[in-house]
């Protein structure tokens, strides 16, 4: 099944269905849009070992986690642990300083689900910022990002 597509400017809205199917990881971590809107978009986010692992914040968007499969530990950036299990979520508002880690002994498996400002268009990289307000690219060296290695497994296989 093919992620639903965005909605040209001139095309009514319809309802558009979409799959989770996602790989598994042997190594690092895959993000994988689903579906979007102008206003929120779906991601499948399946984390091997570590997760976001620097803490920073989106100017631009809430968003949320919630896991599907494994465990997760949110931090504040004080340091403050957050564990979110199987079937629990986790709502950071735009603005909320954070960083994740996969905590499980097997694959990480969340939602994200995003949203922004109606009609305003989302920033790109100069939203997503350390606290000393300068960019951190998701997958970056200083995120601490490896190599993403795909395991022949597939979360919700059976979707197609």
């Amino acid at each position: 099944m093919q992620p639903a597509r965005k909605l040209e400017p001139t095309e009514a809205p319809k309802a558009q269905k979409f799959s989770l199917r996602t790989p598994y990881m042997k190594q690092g971590r895959v993000t994988q849009l689903v579906a979007e809107t102008e206003n929120m978009w779906i991601h499948t986010k399946i984390n091997y070992e570590g997760g976001e692992n620097e803490i920073h914040c989106h100017l631009d968007e809430d968003h949320s986690f919630i896991v599907l499969e494994g465990q997760m530990s949110v931090f504040d950036e004080k340091g403050n642990e957050q564990k979110i299990e199987k079937y629990q979520g986790i709502m950071i508002p735009k603005g909320a300083y954070y960083r994740y880690l996969n905590t499980g002994k097997e694959n990480l498996v969340v939602i994200r689900v995003g949203a922004g400002i109606k009609g305003k268009a989302q920033g790109g990289v100069a939203m997503r910022v350390r606290p000393d307000g300068k960019p951190l690219l998701a997958d970056s060296a200083e995120n601490k990002t490896v190599p993403p290695v795909e395991d022949t497994r597939y979360f919700a296989d059976s979707a197609g």
